[in-house]
């Protein structure tokens, strides 16, 4: 059963979902993470999010940043679960950045990047439904594989019955990186929306193309490899735990 308390302030309302009541900011208290940043061709990511209203952020003339992000998330508002994301680091609303190419990159290294997710399949309803009603995002259910052996973390998605993708990484790390905040757009009610998330990352490993991406016959494997995939990441990371703050969506 869904039900949704009506409140001209978003960060007010109260959401009824699968039986459990959340509210903002909701929390996502452990879970493990691997990500990869891949450059990508500008043009076919746009392509890729042409509906949405946003347009991907150079990192270089024709070049933009995919990121794939796999979590494990252990405990939650939103119960156990596992979700990958697709997503491209997009322009920011309001004033244009004066540096090009270079802004995008500090923006990215300072974990001040917006980011747009094209695709966000999880595992479980409550996930999939407070993910639409709560922040408009795309999410779907699938099937997630998570396994840790032999010093590499690995998930594995797969949709239709068919394989999606395949994503590993180095599962080490000993740095800690204090609370920060990043900004995710997203198509809420009808409008532009942005989502702030503060986060904490322990026991967290990044490497220069360490992680391990393949591709399966589904059609969205079709539509990665139109971006240049699989190839090795730029940059790969492992977080060991995790923990975020997820704040209600603003309009932009």
């Amino acid at each position: 059963m869904l039900t949704v308390s009506q409140s001209g302030d978003i960060s007010a309302r109260r959401f009824e979902i699968e039986g459990q009541t959340l509210r903002f900011p909701a929390q996502f208290r452990d879970a493990s993470s691997a990500v990869g940043l891949f450059v990508v061709p500008s043009s076919a990511a746009n392509a890729l999010i042409c509906d949405s209203g946003f347009e991907v952020a150079q990192v270089a003339p024709g070049r933009a940043m995919f990121s794939l992000s796999c979590v494990h998330y252990r405990d939650s508002d939103c119960g156990v679960y596992r979700e990958i994301s697709m997503a491209f680091f997009v322009k920011k609303h309001g004033p244009a950045n004066r540096i090009p190419y270079l802004g995008t990159w500090l923006d990215i290294v300072r974990d001040d990047a917006a980011t747009y997710v094209w695709k966000l399949p999880v595992t479980t309803r409550l996930a999939h439904d407070a993910g639409i009603l709560m922040w408009g995002l795309p999410k779907t259910i699938e099937e997630i594989d998570f396994d840790v052996s032999n010093e590499r973390a690995t998930f594995k998605l797969c949709m239709d019955g068919r394989e999606v993708l395949s994503y590993s990484v180095r599962a080490h790390g000993k740095r800690h990186q204090p609370p920060s905040a990043s900004a995710v757009y997203s198509m809420y009610e009808g409008a532009p929306h942005v989502t702030h998330l503060t986060h904490e990352y322990w026991d967290m490993g990044i490497r220069l193309g360490d992680g391990r991406l393949r591709l399966g016959d589904h059609p969205i494997a079709a539509q990665l490899r139109g971006l240049g995939l699989p190839r090795r990441p730029l940059i790969s990371s492992w977080v060991g735990r995790l923990a975020l703050s997820v704040s209600a969506p603003k309009k932009l």
